[in-house]
């Protein structure tokens, strides 16, 4: 008679109790984990270098950073399309203030402020004005759009003399070859996931998002929520402007614009519905790398470019397929825990 092995066991038991409490970070982190092994399997060499993961790596901020913090605002229920334009804003700030006074701490610090002074713009349109945000953030889209063209008359600006700078190799720097955005989006990530899952803030964030009036009857002041989460979006969202104008040493006044359908793609692909009320900064993380993934991918391969928004809408449409499966089991479940 075979004695069973408690020790296995238990290890498959928490293997699956994982897997269920976490199911659609574990679906989406499994398509990540797909997309690799398929570039893998087509061009070996070009993903055995580091070169690549190096080039990933120098990039993928810049989607990612500003996709984290607009995880909040939709979880929240609301949607933000100026970022891009903020994006463009601080950067600006940044540029102006290192051309009059150098390359000091003060640039950045201007900067986020005014990333900060975007967002609560955006957050008293919403809350004071009731202006749906889709609506109010296509004029503040605009808004800022339009103050950058003017103010730079649509030229670009140089930044490469600043290159070496204690503060520019903070930020965009290399530490022992990797690059120094790829520790800001963790770092940045960290943070968010912290605040949204171990602080009441998250929970009056999901609260907000899932049933405004049933929040509000519990006390959370939402209005003050969904500014405080709009200015954090406008201030890390000008960040994310910052790291891109430092990498490229030269700021251009089309900033950002390339970023946003990418950053709300990795909000969605990332498995946070834009009905609200739920999502995860870590399904968020993962989704803009598979979406970089698949760009460097392509391009390593030797495919030309246009495929790259194919492959994108073919994997959206895989991911938004298995969060709806994976949403429906969990209702059904519930209802059958229910009765």
């Amino acid at each position: 008679m075979k004695r069973r092995n408690p020790r296995g066991s238990s290890l498959v038991n928490l293997i699956i109790g994982i897997w269920s409490k976490y199911s659609l970070q574990s679906t989406i982190l499994l398509i990540f984990c797909a997309v690799w092994l398929v570039f893998y399997a087509i061009s070996p060499a070009s993903f055995a270098r580091p070169f690549t993961y190096i080039a990933i790596m120098s990039v993928a901020p810049f989607t990612i950073i500003p996709a984290l913090s607009l995880t909040y605002v939709i979880i929240t229920g609301e949607i933000d399309l100026s970022f891009p334009s903020v994006m463009a804003f601080g950067a600006w700030v940044l540029t102006v203030t290192w051309h009059a006074f150098g390359p000091t701490i003060l640039g950045p610090i201007l900067a986020l402020l005014a990333g900060l002074l975007a967002g609560l713009i955006n957050g008293l349109l919403i809350t004071k004005c009731r202006i749906p945000s889709f609506i109010a953030t296509i004029g503040t889209l605009f808004f800022w759009r339009g103050f950058v063209l003017i103010a730079t008359e649509g030229f670009s600006i140089p930044l490469g003399m600043f290159r070496g700078t204690p503060v520019y190799e903070a930020l965009v720097g290399r530490i022992s070859g990797v690059p120094a955005q790829l520790f800001w989006m963790v770092l940045i990530a960290v943070v968010l996931w912290l605040f949204l899952n171990l602080h009441k803030f998250g929970a009056h964030v999901y609260y907000t998002g899932d049933n405004r009036l049933a929040a509000q009857m519990l006390g959370i002041d939402t209005d003050k929520v969904l500014t405080i989460v709009f200015m954090i979006h406008g201030m890390i969202s000008a960040f994310a402007g910052i790291l891109v104008t430092l990498e490229m040493g030269s700021f251009w006044p089309a900033l950002g614009e390339i970023y946003m359908l990418e950053s709300i793609a990795a909000v969605i692909v990332g498995g946070t519905p834009i009905t609200g009320g739920t999502g995860t900064i870590f399904g968020t993380f993962i989704g803009g790398l598979i979406l970089k993934w698949i760009e460097t991918g392509i391009l390593a391969v030797g495919v030309t470019g246009f495929w790259i928004k194919l492959v994108y809408g073919l994997v959206i449409i895989v991911a938004l397929v298995a969060q709806v499966m994976i949403r429906r089991r969990e209702l059904r479940r519930h209802r059958i825990f229910g009765a």
